[in-house]
């Protein structure tokens, strides 16, 4: 998988065989028959299921919606062709979404769900998860969500440091148990998977960290899951949108940022969509599975409508340039990161 820091330093295919390359690979060049597969390949629609895991390319991310609005916007989502649906248990909207899928008549097999155990926080009286605690923590999302199998489960941060192999045991105990059908972490950062590939057991299927033109995927972070096979889903995706998470303390942004021009508007007028689906396809066409969040219907479906255009390469490397050194998530309170946490 390649990081967004790739396309500001690399103008070739480097012939290293990285999966999603946006060049032509420098194998196939000769080759009629490669040739040929490769421009079939390129056409592909950004809906293509990818990855081991097969979760699709964009999903309704639901952080900040109330339970009691879960459902109808839950329900909007998938009437409009939404296929990915991401919860968390500490989001407390599990309820909602559960009722949404319980009332439509769309398979079960056809809607892929993520939700998240929430192992703790720190300077909190309620102690950091334990073992029991993580099954039961499944348990109680599977009953909120009226599901029988959750499709990814997900440990949502690395901050229970004492019990944090602990806590994965249990992860992969959920699935041998038929409960989750796959697992993987959030917001974490290399030497927080090599804890568990240390351990010999078996390593995440993804990670789900923010991701968007201000903060990059790190190439050290990029290579070790692309390495070990590791999916990262992007979710605040549309932080630089200046009026993102207006009024929530959950809000890292400097006021600068709060209140500057919107960015890359020249190159989303080129190709006649809004920033924010520039930066959602741009994100979709590095390999990135997006989690953007709405409740507002013409938003959803604006969100959704990302297969009419394909950014250039040239396009996709300004955008990535806009890259802030050093920028800390901003999907978090104040000055914090949670990829810098021991």
């Amino acid at each position: 998988m390649l990081s967004s820091q790739f396309l500001i330093n690399q103008k070739q295919c480097c012939g290293n065989g990285c999966r999603m390359c946006p060049y032509e690979p420098q194998h196939i060049q000769g080759n009629q028959q490669l040739q040929k597969r490769w421009n079939q390949s390129k056409k592909k629609s950004y809906t293509t299921h990818m990855n081991k895991i097969n979760i699709p390319m964009i999903g309704l991310g639901t952080w900040l919606i109330p339970n009691d609005e879960a459902e109808s916007i839950t329900k909007d989502a998938i009437n409009l062709g939404y296929k990915h649906i991401d919860t968390a248990q500490v989001y407390q909207n599990e309820e909602g979404i559960g009722n949404a899928l319980k009332s439509l008549t769309v398979p079960r097999n056809e809607i892929y769900i993520t939700t998240k155990m929430w192992p703790g926080m720190f300077n909190q009286e309620e102690p950091f998860q334990t073992f029991d605690g993580a099954i039961k923590a499944c348990e109680q999302s599977l009953q909120f969500l009226q599901v029988d199998e959750i499709d990814l489960y997900l440990i949502h941060n690395p901050f229970a440091k004492e019990n944090r192999l602990e806590l994965w045991e249990a992860m992969i105990e959920l699935k041998k148990q038929g409960k989750v059908k796959h697992i993987g972490v959030s917001n974490y950062n290399v030497h927080h998977m090599k804890e568990i590939e240390a351990a010999g057991i078996e390593m995440p299927s993804a990670n789900q960290i923010e991701i968007h033109p201000w903060h990059v995927v790190t190439k050290p972070l990029a290579e070790y899951m692309d390495k070990n096979e590791i999916l990262p889903i992007a979710y605040s995706t549309l932080a630089p949108i200046p009026n993102w998470r207006e009024g929530s303390r959950w809000n890292g942004k400097p006021e600068e940022m709060k209140s500057g021009a919107m960015p890359c508007e020249d190159i989303a007028n080129k190709y006649g969509v809004t920033v924010p689906q520039l930066f959602l396809k741009w994100a979709i066409q590095l390999g990135y599975p997006v989690l953007p969040k709405s409740v507002k219907y013409d938003r959803l479906k604006e969100n959704l409508s990302l297969d009419h255009f394909e950014i250039s390469i040239d396009d996709m490397t300004l955008i990535s340039n806009i890259a802030i050194d050093e920028q800390k998530c901003l999907a978090w309170s104040g000055d914090f990161d949670p990829l810098e946490v021991e």
